[in-house]
């Protein structure tokens, strides 16, 4: 599957901007088949997302990078957020949906090679990473200086004046 994430970094200009997405990418995915993350692969400057067919999967396209100043950087935001949103309204609603008192009661039968609750624990986890910040295929947004998938620190830092944020679209694998 594929999802689309915008990644925040500060830097001098748009190439800096991508490569440094690139690498600490590449630096976090690990070497061969031993990934270190929840992606097995990706493309910077958005992949499927990119502006133009003929640059869906040119790992080194940077036409959709974009400066604080540029309008799309707000609208990368807003996507990031909507996207994002979708994903807690759906595990919010399947959520309410688990006896909670059936869910409990059978941690009291728990055996350590044998766990009964089984899939009905996944949105209450899902839940928890998407409100912890947990990085994931959900996050939509990840701020690699701030190591954060929240967007306050980066709007913290453009507020006190700082103008070297971009924003970089990648598609990832997973």
């Amino acid at each position: 599957m594929h999802v689309i994430q915008y990644i925040a970094t500060k830097a001098d200009d748009t190439s800096h901007a991508f490569n440094s997405v690139k690498n600490y990418l590449e630096e976090q995915l690990g070497s061969g088949d031993n990934y270190n993350t929840w992606y097995d692969w990706f493309i910077t400057g958005g992949g499927r997302w990119a502006s133009g067919e003929d640059n869906q999967y040119n790992d080194n396209y940077q036409g959709d990078v974009v400066h604080q100043s540029d309008p799309k950087f707000e609208e990368y935001l807003d996507t990031a957020h909507k996207y994002r949103q979708q994903e807690l309204s759906e595990y919010e609603a399947q959520a309410r949906k688990i006896n909670l008192t059936e869910l409990l009661d059978s941690l009291q039968d728990f055996e350590f090679d044998h766990f009964k609750a089984g899939m009905e624990l996944y949105p209450i986890k899902k839940l928890y990473d998407l409100c912890m910040g947990v990085w994931d295929y959900q996050s939509y947004f990840f701020d690699i200086d701030n190591d954060s998938t929240s967007r306050k620190y980066m709007r913290e830092s453009i507020d006190k004046g700082a103008d070297s944020w971009y924003l970089v679209p990648v598609d990832f694998h997973f």
